[in-house]
């Protein structure tokens, strides 16, 4: 393998810092999309066949084991000799360097689980189309000897359409990946995880008897019933109650989750769900017959030719067919035929068995890149269209370790969770555990994970705005602003300078300067309006704004936290009782009590209440419904319960969420229900339902809307109605610039193109401030030394 990076070493050992740029067996990798315990999926380009793939890069250390690099080429070429239009072609398997991979075709519209969490439960007629289309990929396969193992909706792919009333084209992924190499039906990591997603689990499965193409059925059954309700049949928590539910309790009534739905719909799915292999259908096409016909759609023939019985699964190359042909070189195997559709991208990057697509750190200053190893959503799909020439010339963007757990398998686990299993099954004698059958209980394993966008240089194209009214002044260095009533307070460059709105004029008139020793970064007001709290150093500096506005020496004290540095981004409790400030270069968010640095002195012990431990290099901050949300460039979004960041810092922490490449900013609609956070190096806007960021965090990302070059700050306009980002390109990617994008709201949770133009700005445009009535934008723009005013009522 060629120009691999050898920076620092996985957990399984040997090299694994793939970074986009360079070149792995033939495929320059362009853009990272996936990341599991065991592989990481690149969108990569063949300059060989000129057609860009899906390269699964598995662990280094499997290639030291001899046998498991054997069974994987020969599973790899028996998937690749499955023909059915619904299996995800593979272009090519082998070993470079000390990397095991595979090329698939890459697939433009995202996966069916992230359909699910956008839209919920699906229409009765889509399902079943969907499940015929899966059913025929499956049967395909057991003709040949190969049995999935993992079926589940995050495995089925979907190809982009053209138009929204076109019919779905569904691939199905990850066939002859591992499975069958990892040995026992109940297999574990070496961290006693299971290698499967318990929701959709058979139970021969869990117990590990011989498997065939009814272990599949069973998993197809389980994914249908969450196309319909929204959640799979057996939703518990711990893990270990799904798997006694899988093996002991009968399949909960579908029309019990939804109304509406026929009664024969309940009859098909109890018998393809049934505890015996004997009691299910024949094939999974007599299966997705019987579900048509409930549902009352016509009947389609996706059989494919060859027995309709399963077959069940072997050790040994399937036998029947030819394998794919051999190839000299660094590959092992190569279809060396062009395909007709390799502009059609594939699997975004569904992850291996036990694995989370888990963002990278990146030791860089604000907000730099560091990739987030996370798919593309559908809506990003939809939402703008990027730049066809392909990124323009930037800054490298540096991997770090992403393998997350080695591929070696512990006696004492399985013989642990066996155990476990077994004293479980005797503890219940026969009935569920207390609280189990709670449909609304999160899910209890990692296959549900959230779809987020990787690191790119590439940016949506749409029109420049050119007759919106702009007018800018000289300040030094701006960085934050705030508004209160006519007054505005722009920190940054040694000073906080105040403005109050200059009648019918754009551009307010400057009132004073407040020079400050240090460098001002965001800034906050609080909620009474008497102080000003600007981010500084290791906290942030206190400003009386009566005493700004008369004249007065301004300046109240200033809170610190010991040992912190790079204050980047302040927020106050809605009492205006605590602060709370990110510290950018100690990876953590200072609380404050304000209340008591006013009351007993900014010296005292009641003044600084702790740090709040988060990820690398936090930025951006934001506070709703008693909740604080802090960005880190680590590419994770903190949940924290505010209460306890007041009393317990330490402990403050409830969920970490995948938010794209270095997110930088955070936003609170007014509504208190959507959190919109700016993802600067995966050029995006993304919004997540703050209910579920309680609740389910996983399945929170509900928008994801493609916009120009590292957008780092955001604001509502017009009531809401549009969100605006300012594209900073603080990189200076070539042929880019900064601008603020123009965003549609309803069409950004809408998945519909909301993208609606670009208003040009000076250079790195970073905050914005609403005039009051909302009429004037104010942005503060760093490098141009500039507080630029945009009007409003010009913007589409």
């Amino acid at each position: 393998m060629t120009d691999q990076g050898t920076g620092p070493q996985g957990e399984f050992g040997g090299p694994v810092d793939f970074s986009v740029g360079s070149h792995v067996a033939g495929y320059r990798l362009e853009e990272r999309i996936g990341a599991g315990g065991m592989a990481v999926v690149f969108r990569a380009y063949d300059s060989r066949l000129d057609r860009q793939v899906a390269l699964k890069l598995l662990a280094p250390g499997l290639t030291q084991d001899d046998a498991f690099r054997q069974r994987f080429i020969r599973e790899s070429r028996a998937a690749a000799a499955v023909d059915d239009p619904h299996i995800i072609p593979v272009f090519e398997a082998g070993e470079s360097g000390d990397v095991l991979f595979i090329a698939m075709r890459y697939v433009r519209g995202g996966d069916v689980r992230s359909l699910i969490d956008r839209i919920g439960p699906l229409p009765p007629g889509r399902i079943a189309d969907l499940v015929s289309q899966v059913a025929s990929a499956l049967d395909a396969a057991h003709v040949r000897g190969l049995v999935h193992r993992d079926v589940k909706p995050a495995n089925m792919l979907l190809e982009a359409r053209s138009a929204p009333d076109l019919p779905d084209h569904v691939y199905l992924s990850d066939f002859g990946l591992t499975k069958q190499t990892l040995g026992t039906s109940l297999a574990l990591t070496g961290t006693g995880e299971f290698l499967g997603s318990l929701d959709y689990v058979a139970p021969e499965q869990i117990e590990g008897r011989p498997l065939d193409g009814r272990c599949d059925q069973y998993g197809l059954a389980c994914s249908t019933f969450e196309l319909l309700c929204g959640q799979p049949p057996f939703r518990r928590e711990p893990s270990i109650s799904v798997m006694y539910a899988h093996l002991s309790e009968p399949p909960p009534a579908v029309r019990g989750y939804r109304s509406g739905l026929p009664e024969a719909i309940e009859t098909v799915l109890q018998r393809a769900l049934a505890k015996a292999p004997r009691d299910r259908y024949p094939s999974c096409g007599e299966y997705a017959a019987a579900l048509r016909q409930a549902l009352g759609r016509q009947p389609v023939d996706l059989r494919p030719a060859g027995p309709a019985h399963p077959v069940t699964e072997v050790a040994s190359m399937p036998t029947g067919g030819s394998p794919a042909p051999v190839m000299e070189g660094p590959g092992w195997w190569r279809d060396s035929k062009p395909d007709a559709a390799a502009a059609a991208m594939a699997t975004a990057g569904d992850t291996l068995p036990g694995g989370s697509r888990k963002a990278a750190q990146a030791g860089l200053t604000e907000p730099s890149a560091g990739p987030a190893s996370s798919t593309r959503s559908w809506a990003r799909r939809q939402s703008g269209q990027r730049s066809p020439s392909g990124p323009p010339a930037g800054p490298a963007v540096h991997s770090r370790p992403w393998w997350r757990s080695p591929v070696w398998f512990s006696g004492v686990g399985v013989l642990a969770l066996a155990a476990a299993v077994g004293g479980f099954l005797l503890a219940s004698n026969g009935h569920s555990a207390t609280g189990a059958t709670n449909p609304s209980s999160p899910s209890s394993h990692a296959a549900l994970v959230l779809t987020a966008p990787g690191c790119t240089v590439d940016t949506a194209q749409a029109n420049p705005l050119t007759s919106v009214a702009s007018a800018s002044l000289s300040l030094p260095g701006p960085f934050g602003v705030v508004i209160s009533g006519p007054y505005a307070f722009v920190s940054g460059g040694n000073a906080v300078t105040v403005l109050r709105e200059n009648g019918t004029a754009l551009l307010p008139t400057v009132v004073r300067t407040i020079g400050i020793d240090g460098v001002q970064k965001g800034d906050a007001i609080t909620h009474n309006g008497q102080y000003i709290l600007a981010a500084e150093n290791n906290g942030a500096v206190v400003i009386s704004v009566k005493a700004a506005l008369d004249g007065a020496a301004p300046i109240v004290g200033f809170l610190g936290s010991p040992g912190g540095s790079a204050a980047a981004e302040v927020v106050l409790s809605p009492d205006d009782k605590y602060a709370f400030v990110t510290l950018q270069n100690t990876a953590q968010l200072a609380v404050f009590n304000l209340q008591a640095a006013l009351t007993d002195g900014f010296g005292s012990a009641a003044a600084f209440v702790g740090d709040v431990p988060l990820g690398s290099s936090p930025v951006g901050l934001a506070a709703a419904d008693g909740m604080l949300f802090a960005d880190s460039e680590a590419g994770k979004l903190n949940v924290l319960s505010m209460s306890t960041a007041e009393t317990d810092p330490a402990r403050a922490v409830t969920a970490t969420v995948n938010a794209g490449c270095a997110p930088a900013r955070a936003l609170v609609s007014a509504n208190q229900q959507i959190l919109w956070v700016t993802a600067s190096e995966s050029n995006a806007l993304l919004g997540f339902s703050i209910a579920k960021l309680s609740s389910d965090p996983n399945h929170a990302l509900i928008a994801d809307v493609p916009v120009g070059e590292s957008p780092l700050g955001i604001v509502f306009v017009d009531g809401g109605s549009r969100i605006l980002v300012a594209d900073s390109n603080q990189h200076n990617v070539a042929g880019q610039t900064s601008s603020i994008a123009v965003i549609n709201t309803a069409k950004a949770l809408a998945d519909q193109p909301a993208l609606l133009g670009y208003v040009s700005t000076g250079t790195l445009p970073r905050q914005f401030g609403l005039e009051q009535g909302g009429k004037t934008l104010l942005i503060t723009v760093t490098n141009s030394n500039q507080l630029q005013a945009i009007s409003v009522a010009g913007l589409p």
